[in-house]
């Protein structure tokens, strides 16, 4: 049962790569032990006179059609491979407008505001060891929680993430997303969370003696709990 957008994108290329993988190896084994019974050496086989042989120059043994063959079945199989990688395109690359005065699942703020104005982006904050998820107000104040993340369910996330001393990285095993928390920079990951629940937020970049413990917890709930807590930290003020 996938948990966001971000792992069905990964478990789809994952199977199609491995898939073709396994093609791919089935063929070449299969070609490997044809040719190595096909071309075996026996008392009667004589060299042909093509063989190469030392101080002589090897004659052409025209097989311009077999490079041919191999060089058009490896753009083929690469081309493939391209084509199928651009599913995760999109994933990549953040929604630039989220949809109405929706903001994260919730209003952009208040039911007011124009529709079709720009979210404001969350952020998570790598320290020494543990995470500090920011939440913007409109008055310009941050309200910013340790060590646990809240989002609404079925909502897109839009989340920058950078680090206060030292590198970390940021890591989502259940989601397949994962970004590097760098001092001084900025890197954005987006995901839509399809089921509620909690996940482990883990730091995969050996950052000091703590980096084992250094997770927080990502609670995907619905919108009316969503929107509860949303209201109770005086964000929509």
């Amino acid at each position: 049962m996938a948990v966001s957008n971000t792992q069905i994108v990964f478990d789809d290329l994952y199977r199609i790569f491995t898939d073709l993988a396994i093609v791919v190896g089935i063929i070449v084994f299969a070609l490997m032990v044809y040719l190595i019974v096909r071309y075996r050496d026996r008392r009667s086989s004589q060299d042909p006179e093509d063989t190469p042989r030392l101080g002589r120059i090897p004659i052409g043994r025209g097989h311009g059609r077999n490079v041919l063959v191999t060089v058009t079945l490896s753009t083929i199989l690469l081309a493939v491979l391209i084509f199928t990688s651009f599913a995760a395109v999109d994933v990549l690359f953040p929604a630039s407008e989220p949809a109405a005065t929706w903001c994260y699942g919730v209003p952009a703020y208040n039911q007011t505001q124009a529709a079709g104005q720009s979210c404001p982006r969350l952020e998570a904050s790598g320290h020494q060891f543990y995470w500090t998820f920011s939440y913007p107000r409109p008055n310009g104040t941050i309200h910013q929680d340790v060590g646990m993340f809240r989002v609404p369910v079925n909502s897109t996330i839009v989340l920058d993430v950078t680090s206060n001393d030292v590198f970390h990285d940021f890591g989502i095993i259940e989601f397949k997303i994962k970004t590097d928390a760098i001092p001084g920079r900025t890197n954005t990951i987006w995901f839509v969370p399809y089921h509620a629940g909690n996940y482990t937020i883990q730091c995969f970049e050996l950052c000091g003696t703590g980096h084992y413990y250094m997770t927080a917890t990502l609670d995907v709930m619905s919108v009316p709990a969503f929107l509860s807590w949303y209201n109770s930290t005086g964000l929509t003020k």
